[in-house]
């Protein structure tokens, strides 16, 4: 097997080696191939190696345009890369998943639990409108999910 380094690679020696010796994975179970025909696995990041290799060749004076071309990925994942590594000097991967749970306070879990006093049957939904309302929270801080995970063990005899 031909050894493959970043001059070959520039300089376009590489059009015979495949795209797996390339990036040292197969490409079985992948989800797609994109415009430039590379492989990716939709919702999911691109291998160290390859971002690796993204940086090496920024460092060895290729423009973004080039390496999207030489390693088949799109324009935009190697700007993000490379602006993420020169502001950063990372080249993982941001956390896959949405924003971070809200947990709440104990003194939102009072606030709660007098709630739910007062009125055994109250929803969740009518808690995050009081606790808006009353501003005991704000849109920022107030818990998501949890709400119906604090009412739930608050078994209370009394209705409103």
């Amino acid at each position: 097997m031909m050894m493959l380094t970043t001059e070959h690679i520039m300089h376009g020696h590489a059009s015979s080696v495949s795209q797996s010796a390339l990036f040292g994975c197969s490409t079985a179970g992948h989800s797609g191939i994109n415009q430039l025909g590379g492989v990716y696995v939709n919702g999911r990041p691109l291998p160290d190696s390859t971002r690796q290799k993204i940086v090496e060749l920024a460092h060895s004076g290729a423009r973004p345009c080039d390496i999207s071309r030489i390693l088949q990925v799109s324009n935009g994942c190697v700007s993000k890369i490379l602006g993420r590594y020169y502001e950063t000097g990372s080249i993982k991967p941001r956390a896959i998943g949405g924003s971070k749970p809200r947990v709440a306070t104990t003194p939102v879990v009072q606030k709660i639990a007098d709630y739910k006093r007062e009125c055994p049957s109250i929803f969740a939904w009518e808690i995050r409108d009081r606790l808006l309302t009353e501003q005991v929270c704000n849109s920022d801080n107030i818990p998501s999910v949890s709400i119906n995970m604090l009412i739930q063990p608050m078994h209370l005899t009394i209705k409103c």
